[in-house]
């Protein structure tokens, strides 16, 4: 088990009402759900470091619309293609 460490936060009352009544509802402490905060940013910086191009959203839209002739015919749809 990870050791705990003491944070103090300074943040408005009504944020301390909002925070501690959602604890409550979802049965976590205040702790866990920051814990699980931190976590969640982790995850999205991580996605949005992965490199996305336009050309990725194309990916799989011309499996099956060519024949094994059309590959024949022609070597750069065949390399395209990957066969």
């Amino acid at each position: 088990m990870p050791m705990k460490t003491k944070l103090t936060l300074s943040i408005s009352k009504a944020h301390v009402r909002r925070v501690k009544a959602y604890s409550l509802r979802h049965r976590r402490s205040v702790s866990q759900l920051f814990e699980e905060l931190i976590d969640a940013l982790d995850v999205e910086i991580t996605t949005k470091e992965r490199k996305s191009y336009a050309v990725d959203k194309l990916d799989g839209l011309l499996t099956g619309k060519f024949a094994p002739e059309d590959l024949a015919q022609d070597t750069r749809l065949s390399r395209i293609m990957g066969k």
